[in-house]
């Protein structure tokens, strides 16, 4: 894997691709793997915080290699269109 070169709006831009890869890989990609793939960690956790507050992708606890890991997985959205007040 290479690292992925990020624009003027790195900060949005990598939110987005954060959460494009999170959503390819749903439930099975760590921080340590964002990380290894952007290559930016500051501009990952930054990312990650801010699609978490957003409650676009959730945070698992899961087992990995070799010790308990961080899996992200996309949040889905159901619109209730029947709730009309």
């Amino acid at each position: 894997m290479t690292s992925i070169q990020l624009g003027k709006n790195s900060k949005y831009d990598c939110t987005e691709l954060v959460y494009s890869i999170v959503r390819n890989n749903s439930g099975k990609v760590t921080g340590k793997q964002l990380e290894r793939e952007i290559g930016s960690r500051y501009e990952v956790r930054y990312a990650i915080t801010r699609l978490t507050k957003e409650g676009r992708i959730k945070r698992i606890r899961g087992f990995g290699v070799d010790r308990v890991e961080f899996f992200y997985q996309v949040v889905s959205v159901v619109s209730d269109t029947h709730q009309q007040i």
